[in-house]
């Protein structure tokens, strides 16, 4: 059978139950459509980044730190300042534009490497479109920048991480309501186009981080550190590789209350996960694509990726429209919502799960719904090829239903072991719903 049908139209009719049966109940995809993965909820989006900034709003800064007059000179002079004084607390002019035309070792601004914190009052930071190429702030050992009520904007670096921020080993980055966006950062190896982390520790809230480029972690790339990001936006960004919103190396990436949405890269169109742990909780991942692998989130690390409450919705990849799973990784997925995503023509609509020689994933899901997705492959919804046959795939109260493949099976695809508890939905899904498995799926027929 063919995927004539766009996804949105077909998945959505679908949804409507043609066995009359009540979708709503547990792991019902109903929320989804009400709360609905165009409308980006979750993210408290009214208080991400720095659009619109008003000194009425919340004032912070307003009669904090030493001013700085809305002039980039008196603004490098008052960093320098500040480090020479061991620290400081700077303002800047209200809604003024500090454009950086001066390269000092890949910089535009002094590096930091004392505890600063810069009040933007909806200040902009860019620099000047006909510059030579350097990145906007460095944080090397010893600094701890927090910004506030700011744009950081428009740096670019040629064979370099970081071309927004880079925060370097033994720092402290702080970000709140700050916008970081139209950073590049180019070249083999380029990482984190609007913010880079190496053995850091960066905390983000109520932040936007958006239409970044690098070739790995367009948004951020988290090397080897630790990365909190609440509350904030992670969208439009690139990675001609890995990691389109962001990308997590062998560091720890709690995410709570994000979107991360309309990134696009070769693998991970979302994220790319490779760390020791990747936590995301109450949030939206929608609208990612992946030239490759992965559209919502890629994979391929050997620790534990943990989702709880997050809604992967209209992703899109050639396999894994969802998620796409791989070697030995621990995967937590509950509560959760993988919904009307799409693996062009491979395998896994919502989720892939791929083993290969080096090792085999270790998934659970509990408590979630696998709905309204398509693969041109098999498996619209659970896609699961373990390398080793004796591997288990454990799910609890989980809803398989409505999914569409163009070979079978349409529901779930076991190349394993699934072992079920609670209570399984696998229903209305084309052209099967598990016939075509080579294993068996408990409590599915048809």
């Amino acid at each position: 059978m063919g995927l004539a049908q766009a996804p949105g139209a077909l998945t959505r009719a679908a949804l409507s139950g043609s066995d009359g049966s009540n979708t709503s109940g547990k792991g019902g995809p109903e929320q989804h459509r009400n709360s609905s993965a165009n409308g980006d909820g979750g993210g408290e989006m009214s208080t991400a980044g720095n659009p619109g900034w008003k000194g009425d709003g919340h004032g912070d800064g307003k009669d904090k730190g030493t001013p700085v007059p809305c002039d980039p000179n008196a603004l490098i002079a008052a960093i320098t300042a500040a480090n020479q004084a061991g620290g400081g607390t700077l303002r800047l002019a209200e809604k003024c534009t500090y454009t950086l035309t001066i390269n000092q070792d890949d910089n535009g601004l002094p590096q930091v490497f004392q505890p600063i914190t810069i009040y933007g009052q909806g200040a902009t930071i860019i620099r000047a479109a006909a510059a030579d190429d350097f990145r906007i702030f460095e944080v090397i050992t010893g600094g701890d920048l927090t910004l506030k009520d700011l744009t950081v904007a428009g740096g670019q670096i040629a064979d370099a991480d970081g071309a927004g921020i880079a925060a370097g080993e033994g720092t402290r980055l702080t970000l709140e309501r700050v916008t970081v966006r139209d950073n590049i950062a180019t070249g083999a190896g380029s990482e984190g186009g609007g913010i880079y982390s190496d053995r850091s520790k960066v905390t983000i809230t109520k932040s936007t981080i958006t239409r970044n480029t690098a070739e790995d972690g367009g948004g951020l790339f988290n090397d080897n550190a630790v990365v909190l990001i609440s509350k904030s936006k992670v969208t439009h960004n690139t990675a001609s590789d890995e990691g389109g919103g962001l990308a997590n190396n062998d560091g720890n990436a709690t995410i709570d209350h994000v979107v991360i949405s309309d990134n696009t890269a070769v693998d991970g169109g979302g994220m790319h996960s490779d760390g020791d742990l990747t936590e995301i909780t109450k949030s939206t991942i929608t609208r990612n694509t992946a030239s490759g692998l992965g559209g919502g989130i890629y994979d391929d690390g050997d620790e534990s990726l943990l989702l709880q409450h997050v809604k992967v919705a209209e992703n899109t990849a050639t396999s894994g429209g969802g998620l796409y799973l791989v070697e030995d990784i621990g995967a937590t997925i509950e509560d959760s919502k993988i919904v009307y995503n799409t693996a062009t023509t491979g395998d896994g609509g919502g989720i892939a799960i791929v083993g290969v020689e080096d090792g085999d994933p270790v998934v659970a899901l509990r408590r979630t719904t696998v709905s309204g997705n398509q693969a041109g492959g098999a498996a619209g919804g659970i896609f699961f090829s373990p390398f080793d046959e004796t591997r288990v795939l454990t799910l609890t109260d989980v809803r398989v239903t409505d999914n569409i493949a163009q070979n079978e099976p349409g529901g779930v695809y076991n190349g394993g072991v699934i072992n079920v508890f609670g209570t399984i939905t696998i229903i209305n899904n084309r052209p099967t719903n598990c016939i075509g498995s080579p294993g068996s799926v408990p409590t599915c027929f048809g």
